[in-house]
């Protein structure tokens, strides 16, 4: 049985390690940060067969990449998978709920608790099946108790149905038959007890009461409610009260009336077609998870869970030489001993006379594979590594992966170690020590930033950018990489830095190298790294030097053409919908405003990597990206899909590494629906949304600052949490108005599948820009716009996918022209391209007349002036051979086959 551990990702700008066990028949998952989706795009390795994820910690560096991946499973027609992580997962999951509800998707929770699993817990997996059994260690830092402060910006109502809660009290009841504990099962995970899993019944019917707060609830009856929630937004999915057994977790009964019934869904209904409407009570505050059974909201002081991967113990090879000698001819006693049974045959003895032998499966059959054994550690800080020391002291569970006291051992052996090092842990003398105390056959694999050079994942984006900054290298800058790393001595000879793509064979047994199958698609690194110039394509040569010419000529007679807003510099961050591609990331799109700051509109799963690429961690650089993130202002997050906020939370969370503080707040424009998911999470990660907040994050609600009714009236909130974001939207909207130069910032309301708003920024100095958001073409837009000086508009399909752009909800290329047109835009600059387009999104080959709107469409990591916008229009015919070159390569076969096209977020 074949089966390896492999490098889906690194540390590195843009992505957190990630480590894939593969075997033929299925793959788990270890740690999901931003962009794992992309990730697996990009290496062209198939997600499909992942049977399991695993977090070694619920925050933005381990988990964000959870929700996208999920979806994508679903979109992919997969029909389960089991997700297993620390405390806090249950409440990072159900927190989800307004964008993740996908009805073809089994999802499995289990949480691993830091309070039961302690050193000196026994030792059972807390994941098995046929192929692996896991194993987890709880890592407590230092310190990592602290008193669980108040849920942060929205409080807990104190409105709420004490009738209601009674009543569940009762039906909750543990019949007088009824043991008090459940009976213990193979995994090393507490089930559900009792009370939970009476309880969520009960609070079924309670979902459709409008007098229940479910933000009222606390210990099992909450852990209740989120199990509940998470059965609400993956509906075949069951409580997990079990191990796995050989196919995989078991769940509860009704699994497979529940997996015939998704099937059967899938097989002619899309993902969102077959929605049924939402209780009520789905959608309202979530229980505040208790900070002792979770941790810290500090990263520092966060604990961590690390995990002993073993695989099978593989059956030795049949020898038919002594087989044929011991009498044991071909048929079913040899298919008996094969399977581990001793059996009988009747052989002539030396006198000639028949006799019984008795055959057992050693005499014939090789030693059987020792199990191999993959470790995977995770010490975000210094103050984690007496915790993980002690539980692999010589009285842990973990103990018997050391080599002293595993040398010679028949039920395992260590092969590969991948140590996940925070800053300075790897320099840690203890840390050194600990890692000298294995075998020398052990392999070391590191992610630490110091020890690891920081290469370009997307290097397929990353070699087009690449070519097209000879086309214009202000527009096109290269992206920001090194190849530079620290080396730290005392480490074992075995001790390698964590690459992506590195392949660790397991059985057989092989040294860490580089999947070929995936580095041939990496054209980047080779190109940067050789001492001879980029070799560009003739044809693209030849095109990128008529546009060049183009755009020289006509760049004489353009600078006498004075714009307000001409030196505002768009940049957009992604230019994809729904999903990333190859060569797109989800949306996001930054505007710096001279000698003030940075907005940001929307930020999809990967925003933050795709800002450090544009602008670099060079301290020496007066713009690298901790200065951007000082500078940034304002996040506007048009509606709650996935692909446009799924990034925020990264965001925010690298905004409280600034230090010293900030001066000046960070503003979030959204809705109501995107405070409330905000404030959920941020009691499992400091967000900068709690009061006195040393970087602190000030709300403004979408509902309150519309066009026409700029009022807090015009938000009617059912709760007081509303209420008070409502009343102190409109003194933010005056600081962050004023923090920018703006004379307004003003959203509106656009048509889509969920609340969606555009926005209309007007600048004291005359220009305005407006963004559509996600929407089919609205007239509101229009009069809320008229005339901008750049419109950015969604453009989804093609102009021959009209009617699935409406049932979609979203515009065409021409449909988005002619928004434009109508509010009498002076620049279009059109974004959100379907999967569907890979490389050049659609475009509408229009005669253009006096009066019309310079028109562009938009590139990752295209830095482009308002005033330079006619550029990207010269420059379309060029960027198109680009791509066509591209693919004639080879290195960068475009296969959109495995995409899911929904289009749907």
């Amino acid at each position: 049985m074949l089966w390896n551990a492999s490098v889906l990702s690194t540390v590195s700008s843009d992505t957190e390690p990630s480590v894939v066990i593969t075997f033929d028949s299925a793959k788990y998952i270890f740690n999901v940060g931003e962009n794992t989706t992309r990730a697996f795009l990009q290496s062209r390795q198939n997600w499909r067969k992942t049977k399991a994820l695993f977090l070694t910690s619920v925050n933005t560096q381990r988990a964000s990449g959870l929700p996208g991946l999920l979806m994508t499973f679903a979109d992919a027609k997969q029909s389960q998978v089991h997700v297993a992580g620390p405390a806090g997962l249950l409440h990072y999951m159900a927190s989800m709920r307004r964008y993740t509800y996908r009805d073809n998707l089994i999802v499995t929770p289990s949480e691993i608790p830091f309070t039961s699993l302690s050193p000196g817990s026994d030792d059972e997996p807390v994941y098995q099946d046929k192929n692996i059994s896991v194993f987890a260690l709880p890592i407590v830092p230092e310190g990592g108790r602290p008193h669980v402060p108040p849920f942060p910006m929205i409080p807990p109502s104190p409105t709420s149905s004490n009738e209601a809660t009674s009543s569940l009290k009762r039906k909750r009841e543990v019949s007088p038959d009824q043991p008090s504990k459940r009976p213990s099962n193979s995994s090393g995970i507490p089930p559900p007890s009792d009370t939970v899993l009476s309880a969520i019944e009960s609070l079924r019917e309670l979902m459709v009461s409008p007098g229940f707060e479910p933000v009222s609830l606390s210990g099992e009856l909450a852990q209740a409610w989120r199990h509940l929630v998470v059965q609400t937004i993956f509906p075949g999915t069951q409580v997990a009260s079990t191990a796995a057994d050989q196919d995989g977790p078991s769940l509860r009964k009704g699994k497979r009336k529940a997996e015939a019934n998704v099937a059967k869904q899938s097989a002619d209904v899309s993902p969102k077609s077959a929605r049924v409407s939402h209780p009520p009570g789905l959608h309202k505050s979530l229980p505040i998870p208790e900070r002792a059974l979770v941790g810290s909201s500090d990263p520092s002081l966060k604990p961590t869970v690390a995990y002993a991967i073993v695989g099978p113990r593989i059956r030795g090879k049949f020898d038919e030489k002594k087989a044929v000698a011991l009498g044991l001819k071909r048929g079913p006693l040899r298919a008996r001993l094969s399977k581990g049974h001793n059996v009988t045959v009747q052989v002539k003895d030396a006198n000639g006379n028949t006799v019984d032998r008795e055959i057992k499966p050693e005499d014939c059959i090789g030693e059987s594979v020792i199990p191999g054994v993959v470790l995977l550690l995770d010490a975000p800080t210094v103050a984690h590594i007496p915790g993980l020391l002690s539980g692999i002291a010589d009285s842990g569970p973990f103990a018997k992966y050391r080599w002293k006291n595993s040398e010679g051992s028949k039920d395992h052996v260590v092969r590969a170690i991948f140590h996940l090092c925070g800053e300075d842990v790897l320099e840690d003398v203890r840390y050194k020590s600990f890692m000298n105390e294995f075998g020398p056959d052990v392999h070391h694999i590191v992610a630490s930033r110091k020890y690891v050079s920081n290469p370009i994942t997307f290097t397929s984006a990353a070699h087009s950018q690449l070519r097209l900054n000879h086309l214009d290298p202000e527009i096109f800058p290269k992206p920001q990489s090194s190849q530079a790393r620290t080396d730290v001595p005392g480490l074992p000879v075995n001790t390698i830095p964590m690459r992506t793509n590195m392949l660790v064979s397991m059985h057989p047994p092989g040294s860490p190298e580089q999947d070929p199958r995936a580095e041939k698609y990496d054209l980047f690194h080779p190109a940067v790294s050789s001492d001879s110039p980029l070799t560009i394509p003739e044809s693209t040569r030849i095109k990128f030097t008529e546009a060049q010419a183009a755009v020289q000529a006509s760049a004489a007679e353009r600078k006498e053409v004075v714009i307000p807003g001409r030196d505002v510099l768009i940049c957009p961050l992604g230019t994809g919908s729904a999903m990333p591609t190859i060569f797109r990331n989800v949306s996001g799109i930054l505007i710096h405003i001279p000698d003030h700051g940075y907005i940001l509109l929307d930020a999809g799963e990967g925003t933050w990597g795709q800002l450090v690429r544009n602008y670099g961690e060079d301290p020496s650089s007066p713009t690298n990206v901790w200065h951007v993130l000082r500078q940034l202002r304002c996040i506007f997050i048009s509606h709650m899909h996935g692909d446009h906020h799924i990034g925020l939370s990264k965001i925010l969370a690298m905004r409280q590494q600034l230090d010293p503080p900030v001066s000046e707040p960070l503003y979030v424009v959204g809705n109501y629906q995107v405070f409330t998911y905000l404030c959920e999470y941020a009691a499992l990660e400091d967000l900068g949304l709690e009061p006195g907040s040393k970087n602190p994050v000030v709300p403004i609600l979408a509902e309150v600052i519309h066009w026409q009714n700029n009022s807090p009236d015009s938000f009617a909130s059912p709760d007081r949490q509303g209420q008070a974001l409502a009343r102190n939207s409109i003194p933010a909207l005056r600081d962050l108005c004023a923090s920018l130069g703006l004379q307004s910032l003003r959203s509106v309301d656009v048509a889509h599948r969920t609340t969606c708003h555009g926005v209309i920024l007007k600048h004291m100095d005359g220009w305005s820009i407006v963004y559509s958001g996600d929407t089919i073409p609205t007239h509101r837009l229009v009069e809320a716009g008229y005339n901008a000086t750049l419109l950015i508009h969604e453009a989804t399909m093609a102009d021959d996918q009209a009617i699935m752009a409406g049932a979609k909800m979203h515009s065409t290329v021409g449909q988005a022209i002619d928004i434009g047109k109508g509010m009498k835009a002076r620049h279009i600059l059109l974004t959100h391209f379907s999967a569907r387009y890979p490389t050049m999104p659609p475009s509408v080959m229009t005669k253009r007349e006096a009066g019309d709107p310079t028109l562009a469409l938009a590139f990752d990591h295209a830095n482009i002036k308002i005033g330079n916008m006619w550029k990207m229009n010269a420059y379309m015919k060029a960027i198109e051979q680009n791509f066509i070159d591209l693919e004639d390569d080879g290195g960068d076969d475009i296969d959109t086959t495995h995409m899911a096209e929904t289009d749907i977020a």
